[in-house]
């Protein structure tokens, strides 16, 4: 098998670490229109000639029809593809890949995988976005985490991460959950379990709230149950769980903090990556 060549689609900053872990496994690796890799190629034509896996951003892209490069140009999805199948290239990761991707992955038979999608990227990262998420907290407030109120809304694979970073740290932590089976899970950990529908009765005595719910859960009138003081965190995908509007009206903190880990731990979330795509690359060619 010959040696394979990476190509990196624009990117963060875990991106350029990215680079130099693959580099030092002695792959070699392009990159175009980055604005923390230094050297990039000068054209999305000559990434395309020089690469046999490309590497594109997180999220792959915002409305579905183009891809928002940094500083450059946008480029429509199906131009981008055709552009790929082109040049014989069959396999992209990238992330947050909605319907219309995958349909026209499907058309120009480019293979994609969506490292959102990848159960051991997931849960690996959950870490990372726990970590994250309690600093952007901390920074926001006055007083220690310790011995501190805090309430967890959702007891997934974040949920889980934050509730045992959080009462590591000495905060008395309360987790709200929807099913019978996560208010079990939730018990055994040592936490209290909240029905969501308990939480207008509940959520005034919290000093800081942290939603990994993918839907609208702190609306304008939960909003009006809550104690100005809270702080809410929100770390759930696009658009979050929060009505963010109402949450400035009424005074209250509310932080959005989406890519965490590759923000706050990017060589941590650089190594997750390598370690998920590589396998998957090498399985690819070998077909």
């Amino acid at each position: 098998m010959k040696r394979i060549k990476f190509g990196i689609l624009g990117g963060d900053h875990r991106y350029k670490i990215l680079k130099q872990l693959l580099e030092d496994e002695g792959y070699t690796v392009y990159s175009y229109c980055s604005k923390f890799i230094e050297r990039p190629e000068e054209s999305l034509e000559s990434l395309f000639e020089k690469s046999d896996v490309i590497i594109g951003p997180i999220p792959f892209s915002r409305n579905n029809k183009s891809l928002a490069l940094n500083d450059c140009r946008e480029e429509n999805l199906e131009n981008l593809f055709s552009n790929m199948q082109q040049h014989g290239l069959t396999l992209l990761f990238c992330g947050a890949v909605g319907k219309d991707v995958r349909e026209l992955s499907e058309k120009y038979n480019i293979t994609v995988y969506d490292f959102f999608a990848m159960e051991e990227v997931a849960v690996k990262n959950a870490v990372p976005t726990a970590e994250g998420a309690v600093q952007s907290a901390m920074n926001e407030s006055e007083q220690t985490v310790f011995k501190s109120r805090v309430l967890v809304l959702g007891y997934g694979r974040c949920g889980k991460a934050l509730a045992n970073l959080l009462k590591g740290m000495g905060a008395y932590v309360d987790v709200a959950c929807r099913s019978k089976a996560a208010a079990a899970e939730v018990y055994t950990s040592g936490f209290e379990s909240i029905e969501f529908g308990e939480l207008k009765e509940r959520i005034v005595g919290y000093d800081h709230v942290f939603n990994t719910v993918p839907s609208l859960v702190i609306d304008r009138e939960m909003l009006g149950y809550m104690n100005k003081e809270t702080i809410i965190t929100d770390i759930a995908s696009a658009p979050g769980g929060v009505d963010f509007n109402a949450a400035a009206e009424a005074g209250i903190k509310a932080l959005y903090c989406p890519g965490l880990p590759g923000r706050v731990a990017p060589k941590t979330a650089a190594i997750i990556l390598k370690d998920a795509l590589l396998p998957l690359t090498l399985s690819h060619f070998s077909k």
